[in-house]
């Protein structure tokens, strides 16, 4: 599958998700600052989505996105990561850091402390 449609198909279902959810959601036409949706939440902010189609685990357990180029630039405010195979998507708030892990499977070593799990970010996050 063309990189172009895999990104299409991911914004589409992030799009239809939070319509389905209750939101104002406003598409850019282009896609030239880092922004491919804007959301108004229910206390009427905008909020800027960057959304990243994924089609792969990472070792079998977690979905790796990497936010390198969004790092300092102030353009995003949630990373919406639809994981194609399974149509779920995790709205997860950006801290500015240069990556982003979430576990959807336990991990070999059954680790559970310290990781952020995809579904933990069902929901768009309401900010204050």
């Amino acid at each position: 599958m063309h990189t172009t449609h895999k990104g299409r198909i991911g914004e589409l279902a992030v799009y239809q998700d939070l319509l389905t959810q209750g939101y104002h959601v406003y598409a850019p036409l282009v896609d030239t600052e880092q922004v491919d949706l804007v959301v108004e939440t229910t206390s009427g902010l905008m909020k800027r989505v960057q959304i990243k189609t994924v089609m792969e685990l990472k070792r079998g357990t977690s979905i790796e996105v990497n936010l390198t180029k969004y790092k300092n630039t102030n353009r995003v405010d949630v990373v919406a990561v639809y994981y194609l195979p399974k149509n779920i998507i995790a709205y997860v708030p950006y801290d500015n850091s240069h990556a982003l892990s979430l576990a959807l499977n336990t991990g070999k070593n059954n680790q559970i402390k310290g990781r952020k799990w995809f579904y933990s970010y069902e929901l768009f996050p309401e900010f204050s």
